[in-house]
């Protein structure tokens, strides 16, 4: 056996890795009098609602000891006010994990509308899924085959009458039929509008127009029927807190910001309730909010024709956003289906105005009021008596709590956003927060100290109801016209409509604003906004330095893409279409084409270029993953800050020194669009490709600027991203066929009832586990492998190929591994006094190991959850990281925190010592161990600024090139992406050669291939990676320096030449690795790519319903907003 002539880098061991667990109980803070003052959460809104006389009701603390991550809770409750309800302290482990687990089913004893158990079961199968697959069909076989299953009860059931009687309201039925039903149902109100004609029209002065009619549910009658489920309730947080993080004696106690119930939005109102003063004899319950989240959206129900769909999704802040984003879970509520003007209100208005259709502008103003009309209907008076007095319920748990139901947040994309505010969409004033201008100029400051309007110029609700109420007075009672001067003169200077905002004015007597509400959107604002229009000037940019002669820069991108490894089960897909081309691409495509973009776009432009091209890249992918964080605490929020700032610098002098420097033209699909819209619009239909400038600088690169804030004041973005909304549209979208196509609003409210009672008569039985054809592996076990010996593999075979490079020393290595393990098993610790030189006496049975083609390594997330990663040699999904034990505070400039293996193959063997043991014993027990065979990567490059880290292969001559590791001391897969400009490694294929034929030179390490993955090197700031904490000092954020050049844009009035081009075609780069000799930089063959992009705007493209596609979700509205946004910036 040869010996090693190098030091080699053991992985430390990783036994720190924590299961999360429920947080521990709290109880009353004994350090402080229960008479005083503990927490104050006063602020301006609590003293406006708050009286005189109940001003000075303290709230005492109640405080949980330390979990074993370092979190600590604390509450804030009213004296004598004992804590009995704590959603948190029933939680179990499957709780806590995103693996999947064992399914159930449930038996019952009520039915609902069914009279056995036989008929639930098969309606319940009927109604959960409209297009029946084969899962489905093994669904019907379990159902048949169970014991209970009776062919003759479902044979009687009259099938007509109990789905009408499962989808009616009980007002509808017979008193003996509806006695099951414990909800409200639907309802239908009628709804119409006031249509201001002005005095120069035929028939001057306001005219009432009937839209339709909306189905609704009352919003109080959803609350009571979540408040009083015997499976929600116990869920439900009555108490809002405050989570608090000290990992360690030398840390600071730092805040958590994750859940809404654990947000300072939620304790200023639950404190604001506790010191209201009620006339009432029950004035003394235990008061609780009702935190409610909207999300509304206009979407497509067919790929072809006109049949949409405008849903308000309401959701309970109270409850889990790990269980409330996820449609499983059945957590959302669809509570209306708004109505718009039918075509038929054209012929109301050229009735009413002899013939002649009136201007655009009044259209647009009366589906305006169409919108807030509704909302008007749905904040009804009974609503507004229970956010004024509360609604007395008895729960579950048999107490009478007081319930006082209040507004916390609204997702909606930009033009609902601009329709919600009441403002103009993209007009002079377009945020709906402060009032910056339109200019590109103030745009584009974000992150810079000039960025001054976000703060100093904040919009003020009262103020513009007031110039809304003045300038209604003059087109309704002045009989202006909607859209004349003396309506705009009250309107203009902030950029308002004329429409009366249902949501400020109804709830106007509690200090509301429905500004505030709307919050950031990270799936339309960033993933399908700026970074989408970024990545199309990257595609132009391409093809403005591909030469005529030479490869096409944008099929290189394209090989590059389709050639990246996929990760997980859905993190990185598989790029199987042209990146470059943008066909159909949904949210989660862009997504991915940003986390992979660094590996792919590397070296494609010349310097310097390249260098600024990749930085925006890192600094995008890098703010995006902070601002996706499920959990968040004030060294993240400082990282974020840091990274806004970083990426509007970065993004400016990429404009500045890049994209002005260069003459970039519409790709030819953009030219073909533009050419169709013009002559829709009856102008010329040319397609010559005009010259266009980066174009970025809207409002939604400026709404980059709130996440901080925002995270801060609501918690973290997944709890109220529009994605949700988005996911839950699949639901209506697959009850549609199932209508007549005529009244479908109203039949779809009757499925979604259906749907619902189906699902609380099942969850109010007895449920019992149901055993999975693949049973999953317990989330509490560090890794899981199969337990057969099917694959054996003889000993012999590695003994007699000695000369392939890859077996050389394999079974002196395997033994030496096997030696501490086996002693260790036996009782003795891992470092027993024995001679490595002793593997002789290591003993496999039968001289065979046995292989597996899997491995699921178990993982504590940074959001102390447990997640999983699968290992599978014959996949691109084959490599691993572990800790580097020799990573320490002294050695943080020179070491890299992890090593990284590619896994050959995966082994397990039954092993023995037969020498002496540490206490002179001999015992040969047989102990099955578990271990990966590997390849060490070598790192190469740890500590350049903005950019990743790349591994290397070590060379198989290297006698440290191979080895062996426990499957223990994995902390999980690794996402590696070949760095193409480097080349393809120069080696034989082997048939250890796992994962594919291609070998590269080099490998990205990307740390944005998801979130945990991405935390783990923010060394210190992962609460649920306890390995960061021992010895090492709290994380530091690099402060800003005062000489920063934070590239800002020249005002309009005084930029000179800023946005010239260049007058000769840039020439295209030498594609290849810059610090590789020209032998390893050989480029892999491309394949040609087709010109162009997708026509973003094309009416005939056919829909997918389960694609979270922008443009799909569009109506006309959008559609305008969407124009308006993002122009074709012609240089």
């Amino acid at each position: 056996m040869r010996k090693s002539s190098r030091r080699i880098r053991l992985p430390a061991r990783y036994r720190d890795d924590v299961l999360p667990e429920r947080p521990p109980p709290v109880q009353l803070d004994r350090e402080e009098d229960s008479t005083s003052t503990v927490v104050d959460y006063t602020s301006a809104t609590v003293a406006s609602q708050a009286t005189a006389a109940n001003t000075s009701i303290s709230l005492v603390a109640f405080r949980s000891r330390p979990s074993a991550f370092g979190v600590t809770r604390q509450y804030a409750m009213p004296p004598g006010s004992r804590f009995i309800h704590d959603p948190d302290q029933s939680i179990t482990l499957s709780d806590l994990t995103d693996i999947p687990s064992q399914g159930t089913v449930a038996r019952c004893h009520k039915y609902g509308p069914f009279s056995n158990q036989s008929a639930l079961s098969l309606a319940h199968w009927y109604w959960k899924s409209p297009n029946k697959s084969m899962r489905d069909f093994h669904d019907l076989l379990q159902i048949i085959k169970n014991p209970t299953f009776s062919i003759p009860d479902v044979a009687n059931t009259g099938w007509n009458a109990a789905f009408r009687a499962l989808g009616a309201n009980r007002e509808d039925l017979d008193d003996a039929d509806s006695a099951w039903i414990e909800d409200d149902g639907w309802k239908t109100v009628p709804i119409s509008i006031d249509v201001p004609f002005h005095r120069r029209m035929k028939n001057p002065g306001t005219h009432s127009y009937f839209v339709g009619n909306m189905r609704c549910r009352s919003i109080v009658s959803v609350i009571k029927e979540k408040l009083t489920s015997q499976t929600d309730q116990p869920r439900f947080h009555y108490y809002p807190f405050s989570a608090t993080w000290k990992p360690a004696p030398h840390f600071p106690e730092t805040p958590l910001y994750g859940e809404l119930y654990m947000s300072p939005v939620f304790r200023e109102a639950h404190e604001e309730i506790q010191k209201l003063h009620l006339d009432d004899e029950d004035c003394n319950l235990e008061r609780a909010v009702v935190a409610l989240m909207f999300w509304s959206d206009s979407t497509s129900l067919t790929s072809f024709g006109s049949a949409s769909l405008w849903p308000i999704y309401m959701f309970f802040g109270n409850e889990s956003k790990y269980r409330r984003c996820k449609p499983t879970e059945r957590l959302c509520n669809q509570v209306a289906y708004l109505e718009s003007l039918s075509d038929s209100f054209i012929d109301f208005l050229k009735e009413k105005n002899e013939g002649k259709v009136p201007s655009d502008a009044l259209i647009t103003h009366c589906n305006r009021e169409v919108f807030h009309k509704q909302w008007s209907s749905l904040l009804d008076g009974e609503l507004i008596s229970a956010m004024q007095s509360g609604i007395v319920l008895t729960c579950v748990d048999g107490r009478r709590r007081r319930f006082f139901p209040r507004i916390f947040t609204y997702s909606a994309d930009y033009p609902e956003k601009s329709l919600v505010s009441t403002i103009r969409t993209n007009g002079n004033h377009p945020c709906h927060r402060c009032l910056v201008t339109k200019s590109k100029f103030d745009l584009s400051k974000l992150g810079a100290p000039e960025d001054s309007e976000r703060h100093s110029r904040l919009r003020d609700a009262q103020k513009q109801m007031k110039s809304i109420a003045d300038a209604r007075v003059e087109a309704f009672e002045g009989g202006f016209a909607i859209d004349g001067d003396r309506v705009d003169k009250h309107l203009k200077n902030e950029s308002l409509i004329a429409v009366e905002n249902a949501l400020q004015t109804s709830l106007a007597s509690f200090d509301f604003s429905i500004l505030s509400t709307l919050v950031v959107d990270l799936l339309h604002e960033v993933e399908i906004g700026v970074w989408k229009r970024l990545f199309i000037h990257f595609i132009r940019l391409l093809d403005a330095f591909t030469r005529p002669s030479g490869p096409t820069l944008a099929a290189e991108l394209d090989f590059r893409y389709r050639s990246t490894p996929t990760f997980g089960q859905d993190s990185i897909r598989k790029f199987s279409s042209n990146a470059s081309e943008m066909k159909r691409r949904a949210a989660r495509d862009y997504e991915n084409l940003l986390q992979c973009a660094i590996p792919a776009f590397e070296s494609l432009l010349p310097e310097p270029h390249n260098t600024t091209l990749l930085r925006v890249l890192y600094s995008f992918a890098q703010w995006h993953a902070l601002a996706k964080l499920r959990l968040h605490n004030d060294f993240t929020l400082k990282l974020l800050e840091y990274s806004t700032t970083l990426l509007g610098a970065q993004v400016r002098s990429f404009d500045r020194d890049t994209c002005s420097k260069v003459v970039t033209r519409e790709l030819p699909k953009e030219a073909e669009a533009r050419a169709r819209r013009s002559a829709k619009n009856g102008g010329s239909a040319t397609t010559s490709r005009k010259p266009v400038s980066l174009g970025i600088y809207t409002i939604k690169f400026h709404y980059l600027g709130d996440y901080v804030t925002t995270i801060q004041r609501f918690g973290t973005t997944d709890s109220y991203s529009t994605e949700t909304g988005e996911l839950f549209h699949r639901q209506p979208k697959s009850w549609y066929p199932r209508t007549d196509k005529k009244d479908y609003q109203h039949q779809m409210a009757q499925i979604e009832r259906r749907q619902a009672r189906l699902a609380a008569i099942r969850a109010n039985l007895s449920e019992t586990p149901v055993a999975e054809t693949q049973p999953m592996a317990s989330p509490d076990l560090p890794y899981a492998m199969g337990m057969n010996q099917n694959s054996p593999q003889d000993l012999h075979y590695f003994v007699t190929h000695l000369r392939d490079p890859y077996l050389m020393d394999f079974i002196p290595k395997l033994k030496q591994h096997l030696l501490p393990r086996v002693i260790q098993r036996m009782g003795f610790s891992r470092g027993a006094s024995l001679d490595l030189e002793e593997w002789t006496s290591v003993k496999i049975q039968h001289e065979r190991i046995y292989e597996h083609k899997v491995a699921r390594f178990n993982f504590t997330t940074y959001d102390m959850r447990r997640d999983e990663d699968v290992i599978h040699t014959n996949s691109s999904q084959h490599n691993v990281m572990l800790l580097n034990a020799s990573y320490t505070p002294g050695s943080q400039q020179s070491e890299h925190p992890y090593i990284y293996a590619k896994v050959l193959k995966i082994f397990h063997a039954n092993a023995s010592f037969v020498g002496v043991l540490p206490d002179g014993t001999r015992r040969d027990k047989l102990h099955r161990l578990d271990f990966l065979w590997v390849r060490w990567y070598a790192v190469r490059c740890h500590s350049v600024d903005l950019s990743l880290v790349q591994v290397k292969l070590r060379p198989l001559t290297d006698v440290d090139a191979m080895g062996f590791i426990d499957p223990a001391d994995v902390i999980r897969g690794t996402h590696l992406i070949p760095r193409f400009s480097c080349g393809k490694l120069d080696e034989v294929n082997s048939r250890w050669s796992t994962g594919g034929p291609d070998l590269w030179n080099t490998y990205f390490v990307n740390k944005f291939v998801d979130r945990d993955m991405f935390m783990r090197y923010q060394w210190g700031m992962a609460v649920g990676h306890r390995y960061m904490y021992p010895d090492f000092p709290p994380p530091a954020i690099p402060p800003i320096s005062p000489d920063f050049d934070f590239c800002l844009l020249q005002p309009a009035a005084t930029q000179q030449g800023h946005a010239t081009h260049a007058t000769t075609q840039p020439s295209a780069p030498e594609i290849g690795c810059s610090d590789s000799s020209p032998s390893n930089c050989t480029l892999p063959p491309s394949q040609s790519a087709d010109d162009g992009i997708q026509d973003e705007y094309t009416e005939s493209d056919p829909r997918q319903p389960d694609e979270l596609n922008e443009l799909d979700e569009l109506d006309d509205r959008e559609l305008v907003a969407y124009d308006d946004m993002y122009p074709i910036d012609y240089a």
